[in-house]
């Protein structure tokens, strides 16, 4: 009767953690591509907001202000002069109170704008936090993952796998035969992590056989 071997079963699950974290990540592209559409969005609201002020700063306040301003200079005097003459300054009070209710209106729009510009900044900025805590808690489980994967001092070790080497090279003047040789030996170092000069060199000669050292 035959068991399962544990420590195969750990490293089988963990290889699925692995695998799992690494499908998350590539759910990152996506929530990027929605947090543009969502800084798109926020754009054309500037835009609108860009153009009420726009308006807003068209309008001849100055000029209404002085206008106004005649008014009530001219209103007391004006009264019984108008009163007794028949006329009347209506027109022209309709006509300035015309203009401060459109200035009152757009002044009310631009706010209204300005308060729903400021609450989708902040609905913004939260899912931003949210998909960047999110894609963070992915990249710390995969991280964790893989330094479970590793051995102590965080490097896999290759001593445990019997690492083919290559065949010596007996000198032969056949250009086939140095590439193949050239070959194993990069293949080789790569697989034993060799990367100083001085070991290429020194593992190298070893494979040389007596003929071609001489």
């Amino acid at each position: 009767m035959s068991s399962a071997n544990p420590s195969g079963k750990s490293q089988k699950d963990r290889l699925v953690e692995i695998e799992e974290q690494m499908l998350y990540l590539v759910e990152v592209p996506d929530s990027i591509r929605y947090l543009e559409s969502r800084l798109d969005e926020i754009s054309e609201k500037i835009d609108t907001i860009d153009a009420v002020a726009g308006r807003i700063e068209g309008l001849p306040i100055q000029e209404l202000l002085a206008r106004v301003e005649t008014l009530e200079a001219n209103t007391n005097v004006g009264r019984t002069i108008n009163y007794e003459r028949g006329e009347s300054s209506s027109g022209f009070t309709a006509h300035m109170e015309e203009r401060v209710s459109e200035l009152d209106s757009s002044q009310k729009a631009l706010l209204e704008m300005i308060n729903g510009m400021s609450e989708d900044f902040r609905v913004t900025l939260d899912v931003v936090r949210n998909k960047i805590a999110d894609v963070n808690a992915r990249l710390n489980l995969m991280m964790r993952a893989m330094a479970n994967q590793a051995p102590a001092g965080g490097v896999i070790s290759v001593s445990k796998v019997k690492i083919p080497e290559p065949k010596p090279f007996c000198g032969a003047r056949d250009a086939k035969t140095l590439e193949n040789y050239i070959f194993d030996l990069e293949q080789y170092f790569k697989a034993t992590n060799t990367v100083t000069k001085e070991a290429k060199v020194t593992l190298a000669t070893m494979h040389l056989s007596e003929d071609a050292k001489l």
